[in-house]
């Protein structure tokens, strides 16, 4: 899996039956630190602010709760038995995510094959590659499923449905799950034909970032005192927020000019946050990471 990688995922709720239910779920996934399990080693997968945003609900019918912000578990790849694993929260157990040893014909197990009906079960059609970055990955794809869209996952890159996401589940709770996009730090790597009313764009506080044709670059980071946000175009009246790992505003600068930003770590502890500057309509999103206490 990439380092430094968000993956953009949308939920869909849609129970159409004796009291119709629809709501949407926006958030997005990303790497924060290793850690030991198990003496094997893991990425740390955190899960952002999640933008709920009901559609229309029958009473007494409400839609499932979102998905809890923060912690989502740890990833490890395997690469001697080409396979990829993950530790859900509260426990030390492997699930298998990924198996990149099957061929066509094979059924997909694991976590996102997950299904309680065998007609449900995942089969491997076709195996192809997809250029990510200009390296070819192998995809895997699989019947289609009730929504009509392909299913499939990319070896070190995630599935259709997302990254942790049950690629089939329609028949157990009305939920379908959907990749937006793949991004190493904040450049697209990925975009799947699956189009997102929130773009591809990371998710705080439930504002989806519209990244515009500025660009800007943050040096050093991580940083531990200070950092520079350099810009290619002049700021007027911009605005820059903070958020912590859970969506959280931790600092919030107005009125800025200019096309560098110094900013202070002052009394933030050390961790990993994310910056959102605004100017003209624009925005720009990144990852930052302040090391030491």
């Amino acid at each position: 899996m990439p380092d430094s990688a968000f993956w953009r995922v949308d939920n869909y709720y849609y129970q159409p039956f004796q009291y119709p239910c629809s709501a949407n779920y926006y958030f997005h996934y990303y790497t924060a630190g290793d850690t030991v399990i198990n003496s094997n080693q893991y990425k740390k997968i955190y899960r952002s602010y999640v933008h709920f945003s009901p559609v229309f609900c029958t009473p007494p019918l409400n839609p499932p709760s979102p998905p809890a912000s923060g912690y989502a578990g740890a990833l490890r790849e395997d690469p001697i038995v080409s396979k990829t694993f993950f530790v859900f929260p509260n426990t030390t157990t492997d699930s298998l995510l990924y198996d990149y040893n099957l061929v066509v014909g094979d059924t997909m197990k694991g976590h996102i094959a997950n299904s309680v009906h065998t007609s449900s079960h995942l089969i491997v059609l076709s195996v192809d590659s997809v250029l990510i970055k200009g390296k070819f990955r192998k995809r895997w794809n699989f019947a289609k499923d009730n929504n009509s869209d392909s299913t499939y996952f990319i070896a070190g890159l995630g599935s259709s449905g997302g990254l942790i996401e049950p690629l089939k589940t329609y028949a157990i709770d009305f939920m379908y799950r959907r990749l937006v996009c793949v991004k190493d730090s904040a450049d697209a790597i990925y975009t799947p034909s699956y189009s997102s009313a929130m773009g591809c764009n990371l998710i705080l506080n439930g504002i989806s970032g519209i990244n515009g044709t500025n660009t800007c670059s943050i040096y050093p980071n991580p940083f531990s005192a200070q950092t520079t946000l350099q810009t290619d175009k002049s700021l007027k009246n911009a605005a820059l927020t903070v958020y912590n790992s859970v969506g959280e505003t931790v600092r919030r600068v107005d009125n800025l000019s200019g096309q560098e930003i110094i900013f202070h770590r002052d009394n933030l502890p050390g961790g990993l946050y994310f910056v959102r500057l605004i100017s003209d309509n624009k925005m720009y999103t990144d990852k930052l990471v302040i090391i030491g206490k």
